[in-house]
C-alpha cells in the first residue's frame, strides 16, 4: 500500500509506494494534498519505491503524477530512492520519460536522499583527488 507522513520541523513529506491497487488512488491524493497543505511552500520530499523486479507503467504514471501534484502544492525538491532488497543491479531508478517541473535526485537509499535534501556536501576528507 502506500504511506505519507510528514516531519515539520524539516519541512519534509516521505512517501512510500508499494504495491498498490487503482482503488487506492482517491484517498492516496486525498492523504498527498492534505501533507502538502501542512508543510510550507518550498518543501522537500522523500519518495521511496519499494518494487521488486521490473517497474511497470503505471508505476512510473505514479511517480509522475505524485511528482505533478505535490509541485503544484508547492514542493521545491524531490529524492526518489528505490529499495531492492540488497540487489545492486536495480539500485537506482532507471531515468523515466518525463521531465517534472521540480528538481528530482536519485539516490542509493534513504540516508543518501536524506543528505541530498538537508543540502549535505561530503566531507573534504574523504574526497579522493587524482593528480
Amino acid at each position: 500500500m502506500l504511506a505519507i507522513r510528514i516531519n515539520p520541523i524539516k519541512n519534509r513529506l516521505y512517501i512510500t509506494l508499494r504495491d498498490w491497487d487503482q482503488s487506492d488512488m482517491f484517498a492516496y491524493v486525498q492523504k498527498i494534498e492534505s501533507a502538502c497543505k501542512a508543510l510550507a511552500s518550498g518543501f522537500t520530499c522523500l519518495l521511496v519505491l519499494q518494487k521488486k523486479g521490473l517497474i511497470h507503467q503505471k508505476n512510473k504514471d505514479l511517480l509522475f503524477s505524485t511528482t505533478d501534484l505535490i509541485s503544484a502544492y508547492g514542493a521545491g525538491k524531490v529524492a526518489y530512492v528505490r529499495k531492492t532488497n540488497g540487489n545492486p543491479s536495480i539500485s537506482r531508478l532507471s531515468p523515466f520519460n518525463f521531465q517534472p517541473f521540480i528538481p528530482v535526485e536519485h539516490a542509493l537509499n534513504i540516508k543518501e536522499a536524506e543528505d541530498i535534501l538537508d543540502g549535505k556536501t561530503p566531507e573534504i576528507s574523504s574526497l579522493q583527488y587524482i593528480s
